[in-house]
């Protein structure tokens, strides 16, 4: 790694529009979860209404995002985006209106969570495919850094915002506050002009259309026959499925294993975001020459932190493993989102980045779902340490038996522009 320019400034007009969009909509993200959430509970649905609350946050996203990707073009991405915002604001509205109405049953606000979870399909790719039309190539490392380890501190401050609005006004008057969030979320990104271009006309070749199931196939191909971004993937669904145990069973681990309670998992929470955000400073200062190497690294390091948090029960160490945990993260979501934007052509990036995470994500359920079952036959600390064990030796196979670790991404994108449907 080498220092970068600090005169290099990301923060232009359209950066700072979509800087505030997005961590506006992260901001009502949170609100709408922990909302619905506290909605379900004081109703009485119970744990049959949590538990589907949270199968249908992740999936219908991660889901559809595939299948919305060949319909977005990059002069276009700001609209998907807004678009995205305004029908998630009318369905977190609705909410309420038929809560108060006493015209909410259970399975119609599961729908409702469907939709909206759906709906927020389009705009992370959107946001992940637009920020190289906006900031200069040599900055993109830099404005992803600024990204992630903001929202991180956002995200934490925004739970704990949200869980005392539910307290003092009640989650169906919160859920009025989250609609406003995403309109105004909206408002800023629809202000990122983006400029119609053709650079294939303009070097006077002529260009076909596509259909849309050419660039469906396309995106899943991308990624198949790319080695960089097919060992990307396989090493974000081997992360995940490492990840599984903790994030299923971390709220047992704390009871349990630490005999403690919900104030000392909000501070692990806490701790973990501190890290999140001081490795994503340190990145926005620093450039990293081999991205590849760099991603399975931090994986390892994660799954290091996890293997400690399993096998320790003494706080202190517990402490910074969640403070280790939580650089990991940023250390790998930054190398993650450059590999995409700087090794794929423009076209292809929300497809492919929406391809990367539903396949990364589709296992989550099942790997949570194991996760508990062997955690009632060997214990939370084991299980979670288990997933740890996981993600190491998963670094090392990509290590060893892929080209990620040494990749060059301006000859990778190359190839990306080549590929055969």
């Amino acid at each position: 790694m080498e220092k970068t320019n600090l005169s290099d400034s990301v923060w232009n007009k359209r950066f700072t529009s979509l800087f505030i969009s997005r961590l506006i909509k992260n901001t009502g993200e949170s609100f709408a979860f922990t909302s619905v959430l506290w909605l379900l509970i004081l109703r009485g649905d119970g744990a049959l209404g949590t538990g589907l609350l949270l199968a249908v946050t992740v999936l219908p996203s991660s889901l559809l995002a595939p299948i919305l990707g060949p319909l977005m073009k990059k002069h276009h991405l700001s609209k998907w985006m807004f678009a995205s915002d305004v029908v998630r604001a009318t369905i977190v509205l609705i909410i309420p209106i038929l809560h108060f109405s006493h015209l909410l049953p259970l399975w119609l606000l599961i729908s409702l969570m469907v939709i909206q979870s759906a709906t927020g399909a389009a705009y992370n790719p959107a946001s992940v495919a637009i920020l190289p039309q906006i900031v200069p190539k040599h900055l993109i490392q830099k404005a992803n850094a600024i990204l992630q380890s903001s929202f991180e501190i956002v995200a934490l401050a925004a739970v704990m915002v949200a869980g005392l609005l539910v307290k003092l006004i009640g989650p169906a008057d919160t859920l009025l506050i989250t609609t406003a969030l995403f309109i105004i979320s909206g408002l800023f990104i629809i202000g990122v002009k983006l400029k119609k271009t053709d650079e294939g006309k303009a070097a006077g070749i002529k260009q076909a259309k596509n259909t849309y199931l050419y660039n469906l196939k396309r995106g899943f191909l991308v990624v198949k026959n790319h080695h960089i971004l097919f060992a990307l993937t396989l090493y974000c669904i081997l992360m995940n499925v490492a990840a599984a145990p903790w994030q299923a069973l971390s709220a047992v681990y704390v009871a349990e294993a630490l005999q403690s309670d919900s104030m000392v998992y909000s501070i692990l929470r806490g701790v973990a975001a501190v890290g999140a955000f001081m490795m994503g400073f340190a990145l926005a200062k620093v450039k990293i020459k081999r991205f590849g190497l760099f991603f399975i690294v931090a994986g390892m390091i994660e799954g290091a932190a996890f293997f400690i948090t399993g096998m320790s029960t003494w706080l202190p160490v517990v402490l910074l493993a969640s403070f280790i945990f939580g650089a990991a993260v940023s250390a790998i979501n930054v190398p993650e989102m450059v590999i995409i934007q700087t090794s794929v052509d423009q076209d292809d990036q929300p497809q492919v980045y929406a391809v990367i995470n539903a396949s990364s994500n589709v296992f989550l359920p099942l790997a949570a779902v194991a996760s508990g079952v062997l955690a009632e036959r060997f214990g939370a600390g084991p299980v979670i340490a288990g997933g740890g064990v996981l993600e190491i030796l998963s670094g090392i196979a990509i290590f060893l038996f892929t080209g990620l670790a040494k990749s060059h991404l301006t000859a990778d994108k190359q190839k990306s522009e080549t590929v055969e449907v």
